[in-house]
């Protein structure tokens, strides 16, 4: 069976309080079943996807007042300012704590909400350090949210992201059984890796293609803090290259890709963002066909 676990923005995992930056991990099996990872298209359109990841750490960091936030607002009000349609994935743990805020972006017809899972565990290890989740939860963990959702949420839409983007067979059948379609993404937009707003910028312009999802992060904090900088470079230059913005729920009406194929991580870690460019450091991403 093919292999699949792919990096969602090299994830930054909060575990017993403390915070783990993991941007590369061992693969996991892949299902043979539909993840859309990507449109097959010419057309020059894109889907900007933001995550918004909850772990129980990192509710803890909350709590505990040693993060100030795990909403970063500034991402919305750019995309809201330059008028950007977004998809927007939400764990179950971050509409607990920012309940009046899924209900404003539900609200807006600008964005779409998704499910995130509930508490941000990975549903087939490994995947990048986070918690493993029992097979025997995995289902709750799609329903618990999905009932955040219908709780908070004006409307929202029946699509599912893995945490890491890690999955197997058995668990996107669990998911697509609760009557989800599962969204992967082709482009790694690494702002939960590289700090460096201008490498994630031109990073994510250099990968983009016709048909392309993005995969970013609205919690920012300490585990995604140049999102919001780097955001208005990306949407200005993927203009300037004749690129339309959608959503996902646009893309799913085309064809889909071929699946994504991952390169076997490379052996360490790094820990500060690379001083070379993007097109000459590829192992940072798993994006890659």
């Amino acid at each position: 069976m093919r292999r699949r676990c792919l990096r969602s923005t090299a994830i930054s995992v909060l575990a017993l309080g403390v915070t783990l930056s993991v941007p590369l991990a061992g693969m996991a099996s892949t299902s043979q079943r539909l993840i859309f990872d990507h449109a097959s298209t010419s057309r020059k359109v894109v889907a900007l996807t933001f995550d918004a990841d909850m772990t129980p750490g990192m509710l803890s960091e909350l709590k505990n007042k040693r993060v100030a936030s795990w909403y970063n607002e500034k991402v919305i009000e750019t995309l809201r300012q330059q008028q950007v349609p977004a998809t927007l994935f939400l764990t179950g743990l971050w509409i607990e704590a920012y309940s009046a805020a899924t209900r404003e972006l539900s609200a807006d017809p600008l964005f779409e909400l998704g499910n995130h899972s509930y508490s941000h565990g990975a549903f087939h290890s490994p995947c990048y350090h986070l918690f493993p989740i029992r097979e025997s939860n995995q289902a709750a963990e799609v329903q618990k949210t999905d009932d955040l959702l219908r709780k908070y949420a004006t409307s929202y839409k029946k699509y599912f992201r893995f945490p890491g983007l890690c999955s197997d067979a058995e668990s996107v059948k669990k998911v697509e059984d609760q009557g989800y379609t599962v969204v992967g993404g082709d482009v790694d937009g690494a702002d939960a890796f590289v700090k460096n707003p201008r490498w994630i910028a031109s990073d994510v312009v250099a990968n983009v293609r016709p048909g392309s999802i993005v995969v970013l992060h609205m919690h920012g904090g300490p585990n995604a803090p140049g999102t919001a900088i780097a955001l208005p470079d990306i949407i200005k230059k993927l203009r300037s290259q004749g690129y339309t913005f959608v959503k996902v729920s646009d893309l799913l009406e085309l064809p889909p890709g071929e699946p994504v194929k991952a390169p076997a991580p490379p052996h360490q870690v790094m820990t500060s963002h690379p001083t070379v460019t993007p097109v000459r450091f590829p192992l940072l991403h798993f994006f890659r066909q």
